[in-house]
C-alpha cells in the first residue's frame, strides 16, 4: 500500500466541532474542546451503557475549532441543522450534598 491511499485525520486530535450524519443528513452535532477523536469512537462503541445515546450514522464530519469559539460555532450547527439526537436529555442522578466535618 502507498500512503497516498491513506486518508489524513489529524485534525481529530485536536479541538472542534463534528457532525453524524446518516444518508446525508445531519443526526448529532458535537464538540470538544480536546482531542475529538475519543468522543467519536464513543459513539460508534457497543460498550457503553444502556442511557447512552445508540445513534445511527454512516458519516463523520469534524471541523477544527479555535477554543474561544467552539461553543459559538456549535450553538450554529444546533440551529442550523436542528439534529434528532441533540434532543437526548441524559438521565441524572440525583445529587445529595454530604456534609463535610472537620
Amino acid at each position: 500500500m502507498k500512503i497516498e491511499d491513506f486518508v489524513d485525520i489529524s485534525e481529530c486530535l485536536g479541538g472542534g466541532v463534528f457532525m453524524l450524519l446518516a444518508q446525508g443528513k445531519v443526526v448529532f452535532v458535537g464538540k470538544s474542546s480536546r482531542a475529538m477523536l475519543g468522543k467519536l469512537a464513543n459513539y460508534n462503541s457497543q460498550d457503553m451503557p444502556k442511557w447512552f445515546p445508540r445513534m445511527i450514522f454512516d458519516q463523520v464530519l469534524i471541523r477544527k475549532v479555535h477554543p474561544d469559539t467552539i461553543d459559538q460555532v456549535y450553538r450554529q450547527l444546533l440551529e442550523t441543522h436542528k439534529p434528532k439526537y441533540n434532543e437526548y436529555k441524559p438521565i441524572t442522578q440525583a445529587y445529595q450534598q454530604i456534609e463535610r466535618r472537620i
